[in-house]
C-alpha cells in the first residue's frame, strides 16, 4: 500500500437476472434448459434460471420436453432483475382410420409415456407432445407403431384389423382330450390362428364353472371344460381366443324369471320357438344384465373377443303371438316396429362394447347374412349399417344350405357357394357406417375341400378374416389353409 492511499472498495458483482419459463397455454412453470453461448444456466431454489448481466445484450436459448424451442434476447437490464419467457407447447393432432378411411374410435394411442383414446371421430391429441414413437392398440386390430419426427402437427394413421382364421369349437369339445388335442394339432399344422369356443350355447347351457351365481341358480351351468386350462393351451400356441355367447335365446333364465321373457300374448307365459326354447325380452334392459355378466366374466378369464350370437329378435316360431314390454306383435313388420327393433339391438351392443372394450375384449355380433343385401331388418332387429357403430366385428353367417331353391336365381344355391359368399360380402361392404369390420362365418358342410378353401380366400381377398362353422366340430387339414407366419 502506498502511503496516503485509502483502501480500495472491491468492484460490485454483476447483477443477476432471474429468468422464469412458463407454458404459453396455461402459464404454469416449465422445467426448461436455458443456455447462453452454449453454457447451461443454473437454477435457483424456485426453479428460475440465473444469468449474469455484463452490460451487453444476451441471447437465451430455451428448450423443454413437449415445447417448441425458442430464443429470447435480453437487450437491456430488466426492471426488478426478473424476466419471463413463454414457450409454446408442441401439439400433435391425429386421426385413426380403418383401411377404407372410416373413423376408428376407442383406439389407445401412446406417445412418450402419455396415453389417450381416440374419440368417436377417430381423433386424438397430445398437448406438450414428446417422444419418437406412437403406439396404437385396439381390440380386434393389429397393434401398430408409427415413427413421429417431432415436427408433424397432424397425422392420419390407418390401422389394420387382425386377420383371423378361426375354427368353431362346441362347448363339449375342449373337455374331450382326444378332440381338443386334435384341434390344437390342426392349429399348429395349418394357418388357423384362432378358435371360437362356446361359453353359452343355443339352449342357454354354460360349459365352464362360472363364478356368476345366477347362472348356477337357474341351472344353466353344465361344466364340460376347465376354462383356465383351455386358455393356457390356446396361449401356448398364440391363438386368438374368441368365445361365443348366445344372448336372447335362452331356455333357463326366462323360465326361472318369466318377467324377463318374451311372452305369448295368448297365454301370458314365456313364448317358445319351434324347438320349444324360450327367449328373453330384448326390449327390457333388465334382461340384458345376465348375458352381459356372462360376457364380462368370460373376458376376465382370458378371452380376447366376446361374440354375441342370437343377438336379435326371434324368427323361427309363431311370432304372431309374440309380446314384449315395449314392442307388440301387431304390425310387426311396420317401419316404426322395425326401427324399434334395430334401436334395441344397437343399444344392447353399445352397452356391451362400453363394458367390454375397456376390459381389453373386442365385441362381435353374429348376424343373418341376408341382412347384408336386404333393405329391412328381416324382422330381427339386425341391419349392418346401424350395428356397425357399436361393435368391433360383424359376422354374417353365410351358409349356402340355408338358402331356399331359387335364391339369387340359383336352382340349388348349395352348388353356388362361391357366388353366394362373393355377392353377400360385396353387397354388405358399402353398408358399413361405423367402425366395424366383417368377419364372416363360412360353412364346412355340404361342399368340397376346394370350395371351402376358395370361400376362405374370397373373404381374405377383401381383407377379411373368417370363421369356419361345424356343428360337430369336425375339421381336417384338407380344408384348412397352410401355415402362415403369424
Amino acid at each position: 500500500m502506498i502511503a496516503g492511499e485509502g483502501v480500495r472498495t472491491p468492484d460490485p458483482p454483476p447483477p443477476e437476472i432471474a429468468v422464469t419459463v412458463l407454458a404459453a397455454d396455461d402459464l404454469t412453470p416449465v422445467d426448461a434448459d436455458v443456455t447462453v453461448a452454449g453454457r447451461m444456466l443454473e437454477h435457483d431454489e424456485s426453479g428460475r434460471a440465473i444469468v449474469e448481466w455484463h452490460d451487453a445484450p444476451l441471447e437465451l436459448t430455451i428448450g423443454a420436453q413437449g415445447f417448441h424451442p425458442a430464443t429470447f434476447p435480453i437487450v437491456v437490464l430488466p426492471v426488478g432483475l426478473e424476466t419471463e419467457v413463454r414457450l409454446d407447447p408442441v401439439v400433435l393432432n391425429g386421426t385413426v382410420v380403418t383401411p377404407d378411411g372410416r373413423a376408428l374410435p376407442a383406439a389407445t394411442v401412446t406417445l412418450g409415456g402419455e396415453e389417450t383414446t381416440t374419440n368417436k371421430n377417430g381423433r386424438f391429441s397430445f398437448v406438450r407432445a414428446h417422444g419418437s414413437e406412437l403406439v396404437l392398440t385396439r381390440p380386434a386390430w393389429e397393434p401398430q407403431t408409427v415413427v413421429w419426427d417431432g415436427t408433424e402437427e397432424r397425422m392420419e394413421i390407418s390401422m389394420q384389423p387382425r386377420m383371423i382364421r378361426a375354427l368353431r369349437v362346441g362347448g363339449d369339445k375342449p373337455g374331450d382330450p382326444a378332440v381338443w388335442d386334435h384341434l390344437l394339432d390342426l392349429a399348429g399344422e395349418s394357418g388357423v390362428n384362432a378358435f371360437v369356443i362356446d361359453t353359452k350355447d343355443e339352449g342357454g347351457t354354460i360349459f365352464w364353472d362360472m363364478e356368476l351365481a345366477l347362472a348356477h341358480e337357474v341351472g344353466a351351468v353344465d361344466v364340460r371344460y376347465d376354462i383356465d386350462q383351455v386358455i393356457a393351451d390356446m396361449d401356448e400356441l398364440d391363438l386368438y381366443k374368441i368365445t361365443r355367447i348366445t344372448t336372447f335365446q335362452d331356455d333357463f333364465l326366462p323360465r326361472a324369471q318369466p318377467e324377463l321373457a318374451a311372452r305369448n300374448k295368448n297365454t301370458g307365459r314365456p313364448w317358445e320357438n319351434n324347438n320349444g326354447v324360450t327367449w328373453l325380452d330384448a326390449t327390457d334392459p333388465a334382461s340384458w344384465d345376465y348375458p352381459l355378466a356372462v360376457a364380462q366374466e368370460a373376458c376376465r378369464r382370458g378371452f380376447d373377443e366376446i361374440q354375441f350370437d342370437y343377438v336379435r329378435f326371434p324368427s323361427d316360431g309363431d311370432i304372431s303371438v309374440l309380446e314384449f314390454d315395449e314392442l307388440t306383435s301387431d304390425a310387426y313388420y311396420s317401419e316404426p316396429k322395425q326401427q324399434r327393433r334395430i334401436e334395441t339391438i344397437s343399444a344392447f351392443l353399445e352397452k356391451a362394447h362400453g363394458l367390454l372394450n375397456p376390459m381389453g375384449c373386442a365385441v362381435a355380433a353374429d348376424i343373418f347374412a341376408i341382412t347384408l343385401g336386404s333393405p329391412s331388418d328381416e324382422g330381427i332387429g339386425q341391419q349392418p349399417g346401424p350395428l356397425s357403430s357399436h361393435v368391433d366385428v360383424l359376422s354374417p353367417m353365410i351358409y349356402s344350405y340355408t338358402y331356399p331353391p331359387g335364391w339369387g336365381g340359383y336352382d340349388d344355391p348349395n352348388e353356388h357357394v362361391e357366388e353366394l359368399v362373393t355377392n353377400t360380402l360385396d353387397a354388405g361392404i358399402p353398408k358399413l357406417e361405423g367402425f366395424s369390420i366383417y368377419r364372416p362365418w363360412l360353412q364346412r358342410a355340404f361342399i368340397t375341400d376346394d370350395e371351402i378353401l376358395s370361400i376362405q380366400q374370397i373373404a381374405e381377398d377383401r381383407d377379411m378374416g373368417w370363421m369356419l362353422w361345424s356343428a360337430n366340430t369336425v375339421f381336417d387339414l384338407g380344408h384348412l389353409p397352410p401355415v402362415i407366419d403369424r
